[in-house]
């Protein structure tokens, strides 16, 4: 029975092509390091990873969302840790000046310090963020959250919004803290009230001043542990969103990294075959026995 010639070469031509495809498919794998190269490869594995880093893609968010609450409670707990030291300073000048030792000069002197630090509270309140926006404002982050009214009184002048943001998609996280919380009109007028006390020298009324004033710093523990409270819950969701991006990324990895080891095994396999067609087909089209069949 005569071979065909032409059946020969179409044959051969068609397993070294196939062969090649393999070998090329391999070496593009290598190169992207993925185990596909199209979804049409894997259409079931595509969707799968589709959805993994669609998963990663929130976390990703989430965890952004995370970080900007924690440097908005970062900077918050630095402003109220320095109210709260102020209004201890405060708390012990009114000691000192409701003592019956305290001179008339001694509380004027007392009285200009606590003029100072009730004048530097106001401009903790009015603690803006590198964005410019004042952080104890509500809503109202163009607006300082204190202002001097027309006759000289201290007025809250920011909303009661509070702000929260998404950290999963099951939970949100408030991230202010409203000036209104931390203090009112009506404190700035009690410390303002101790001043003129402290400059006449009245000292009972000084010594009546000791119990707003120990209000005022308890209204700010209280704010502080609130705010403290939303920061540790802040960083365990950052732990819980790291986690579970882990998780994904480690599945995401098995559904879509290559082994390299077995992908490097299996190219030399795939281009040892190859090189074997190859030598087959030159030896076989050389035989002097096509030329005689031919």
């Amino acid at each position: 029975m005569k071979i065909s010639t032409d059946f020969f070469y179409r044959t051969s031509s068609n397993q070294m092509t196939s062969q090649q495809s393999k070998v090329s498919t391999l070496q593009a794998k290598l190169g992207t390091g993925t185990q596909i190269l199209n979804p049409s490869d894997d259409t079931g594995k595509s969707v799968v990873i589709s959805r993994l880093e669609s998963a990663k893609a929130k976390q990703a968010t989430y965890l952004q969302n995370v970080e900007t609450a924690q440097t908005r409670l970062t900077l918050e707990e630095a402003s109220m840790e320095s109210m709260t030291k102020v209004m201890q300073r405060i708390t012990e000048l009114n000691i000192r000046a409701a003592s019956d030792t305290a001179s008339l000069m001694d509380r004027q002197i007392i009285a200009n310090e606590v003029s100072a630090l009730r004048d530097e509270l106001l401009k903790m309140l009015n603690t803006q963020d590198i964005n410019g926006d004042y952080i104890f404002s509500g809503a109202k982050v163009s607006t300082p959250a204190f202002t001097l009214g027309p006759t000289g009184d201290v007025e809250y002048t920011g909303d009661q919004s509070l702000v929260n943001v998404n950290v999963s998609e099951v939970r949100t996280i408030q991230i202010n803290t409203l000036g209104s919380d931390l203090f009112k009109s009506t404190d700035f007028a009690e410390l303002d009230s101790l001043i003129t006390n402290l400059e006449l020298g009245n000292g009972a009324e000084i010594r009546k001043s000791l119990g707003a004033v120990n209000t005022i710093t308890d209204k700010l523990t209280i704010a502080f542990g609130n705010m403290a409270g939303r920061a540790t819950a802040v960083e365990s969701q950052r732990q819980a969103i790291e986690d579970v991006d882990l998780r994904l990324q480690q599945v995401l990895s098995s559904e879509k990294d290559l082994d390299y080891a077995s992908a490097v095994t299996e190219l030399t396999k795939e281009t040892v075959a190859l090189q074997a067609l190859q030598a087959s087909f030159s030896k076989v089209a050389q035989l002097s026995l096509f030329n005689y069949i031919r």
